[in-house]
């Protein structure tokens, strides 16, 4: 069970990391394919099934990146904003 867990983890940080990358369906797929668990590679449709379930929360996760990024940055913004008019003022 533990290297099924682990197994799940690598795919979804291929897919992940290629999502970044702009990697095409192709690429993506090779590199999944090479994530074995107890020494079996998954068979291809199965991964390609887990891909597009993958892809179907493609736009919360970009939602989700841009409310974190406005955060991200509102939150440095403030915290810059306080120690310059400390000094300043």
């Amino acid at each position: 069970m533990k290297e099924l867990m682990e197994a799940s983890k690598k795919i979804n940080k291929i897919l992940r990391e290629s999502e970044d990358e702009g990697d095409n369906f192709d690429v993506t797929l090779n590199k999944v394919t090479a994530v074995k668990a107890h020494g079996v590679s998954f068979p291809t449709l199965m991964l390609m099934e887990i891909m597009e379930k993958f892809n179907e929360g493609y736009d919360e996760r970009q939602k989700k990146s841009l409310v974190s990024d406005q955060e991200e940055i509102q939150k440095k913004y403030d915290e810059a904003a306080i120690k310059w008019n400390t000094k300043i003022n």
